[in-house]
């Protein structure tokens, strides 16, 4: 970190000798008034007080530095020479994360250290707290920092790519998601209950701990990723398979098999089956309208450049075979169940299946033949898939023609004519229709792009 370019850069400019002089100076200060009015104020205020500063630190000063180290640059006009640089995006994430906020985190362990000092000195006035109790309230507070810089500067990162829309950003949006942060932190610390994962019974600080290195391992390569791709690299799609994989195996140690409530038994693989769900139609609204880039994949497949044409594979693509996984796990767990229960349950979860399927077809044939620049997003056709949910059933329902609702939402239809199974039965067979005609579409149109470039 020290042999960084960019790190040496930002500290330089931020660790002044009268920002040394003025962090400490401030911090010890109001400490030392809060001590002596320690004989008419409860001496807990002695932590509470440096807590209260590593707040305003971190959620409201370091979230605004953190979302606004690259963007002030591009206001600036100058990101375009540091992309020119010769450093490594891991050298850059390392400079932009650790480097722009450098200074509250200056602030931050002194903080820290009179927090750690008010119990170490005022034992016999504080609540008992242990030296491992102490250790994890601190280490929760760095990882929570962490997790809530890291947040909106990656997410300023990925908005970069539409700064064609803007002549300068505001970064108020990224701060705020930072700034959230504050309230799981307030929640954990304030909490003494626990979770059960993977038939563990954890304490709930540990299992923050836990969650949250998880979440800042995958932040930090996700902002890599977002350097790489200002840098003109392509980022690895297996990167975002593995980022999937890890979030299923996070979701999944939730199931409580000892549970009754299939809901309850099953909740750590519906969790997953939704998460990612949800995580890949986000993924879609984030992808280029040229996602599929049929003139890329032809020269790259004439030119058998197999590693090019897996790199250039649009991200949605790649959570499919997950979601797919995830739906037979939870038809096989749903199969443990009474035949009616069981059945219809596992009958829906395909039949979401095909919706997704025959979104993803009408998404990228949009995509196949849409015009203007590359940089413009797939939001409209994923807002028209999803309106498809909402509006039309809608419309059906009031006008009492509900026979129509399996062709537009997994909806059982029953009536005194078809039993359970059977109603459950006809949920997967309007979209599976719907999917097999959009893929006949898809094709097509894949085969016409084709002949239109080779000509």
């Amino acid at each position: 970190m020290f042999r960084n370019p960019e790190f040496i850069r930002n500290t330089w400019t931020e660790l002044t000798a009268k920002k040394l002089a003025a962090m400490p100076l401030m911090l010890i200060t109001v400490y030392l008034m809060a001590y002596i009015l320690g004989e008419t104020w409860p001496f807990s205020f002695l932590p509470e007080i440096a807590v209260g500063f590593y707040v305003v630190l971190t959620y409201i000063w370091g979230t605004r530095l953190a979302a606004e180290t690259v963007v002030k640059e591009i206001n600036a006009n100058t990101w375009s020479f540091q992309v020119m640089t010769s450093m490594s995006p891991f050298k850059m994430a390392i400079g932009k994360i650790f480097g722009s906020t450098i200074y509250i985190w200056y602030g931050n362990f002194i903080c820290l250290a009179l927090y750690v000092l008010a119990f170490h000195l005022h034992a016999d006035r504080l609540p008992q707290t242990t030296p491992g109790a102490l250790f994890t309230n601190v280490l929760l507070f760095v990882l929570f920092a962490l997790a809530a810089q890291i947040l909106p500067l990656l997410l300023s990162l990925h908005s970069i790519r539409w700064r064609h829309f803007f002549e300068k950003f505001d970064v108020t949006f990224f701060q705020f998601t930072g700034f959230a942060m504050v309230f799981p932190l307030y929640k954990v610390m304030g909490s003494d209950g626990g979770i059960l994962w993977y038939g563990t019974y954890f304490p709930i600080k540990e299992a923050a701990a836990i969650f949250l290195c998880i979440f800042i391992v995958w932040g930090f390569i996700a902002v890599i990723n977002q350097i790489k791709t200002e840098f003109g690299q392509e980022p690895y799609p297996v990167s975002w398979f593995l980022f999937t994989l890890s979030l299923v195996a996070v979701l999944f140690g939730f199931n409580d098999d000892a549970a009754d409530n299939p809901l309850t038994a099953y909740k750590g693989t519906l969790l997953s089956f939704f998460a990612v769900l949800c995580i890949t139609y986000l993924t879609l609204c984030g992808e280029s309208n040229m996602a599929l880039r049929p003139h890329m994949v032809l020269k790259y497949y004439r030119t058998r450049q197999f590693k090019r044409l897996f790199m250039i594979m649009p991200r949605s693509l790649i959570t499919i075979p997950v979601i797919i996984a995830l739906a037979f796990v939870l038809s096989t767990q749903f199969g443990r169940l009474n035949a009616v229960q069981g059945n219809g349950m596992s009958f829906m979860v395909w039949a979401m299946i095909m919706f997704m399927l025959r979104d993803f077809c009408f998404i990228y044939l949009w995509s196949l033949f849409a015009q203007g620049n590359e940089k413009e997003t797939t939001v409209v056709p994923v807002l028209i898939s999803l309106a498809t949910y909402t509006i039309v059933p809608v419309l059906f329902r009031h006008f009492d023609l509900n026979i129509f609702c399996p062709f537009f939402m997994p909806y059982f239809y029953a009536n005194s004519y078809l039993s359970f199974n059977e109603s459950a039965f006809l949920t997967v067979i309007p979209p599976a229709l719907e999917f097999l005609f959009m893929l006949a579409l898809l094709s097509l149109g894949i085969r016409k792009k084709f002949r239109e470039l080779e000509a």
